[in-house]
């Protein structure tokens, strides 16, 4: 099993019928780094 390096939490809902292309560009604006950088992150919808 291999674990993340870190793990965020979105603190405002997110819609996730984006998927994961739409969720991807939405980490690399909020946070300015690539979400394939072995961090995990996690989203709740409302």
């Amino acid at each position: 099993m291999i674990l993340p390096r870190q793990v965020w939490l979105a603190i405002e809902p997110v819609d996730t019928r984006l998927g994961i292309d739409g969720l991807s560009l939405r980490v690399q604006a909020a946070l300015g780094w690539a979400p394939c950088d072995g961090s995990a992150v996690v989203f709740r919808n409302k």
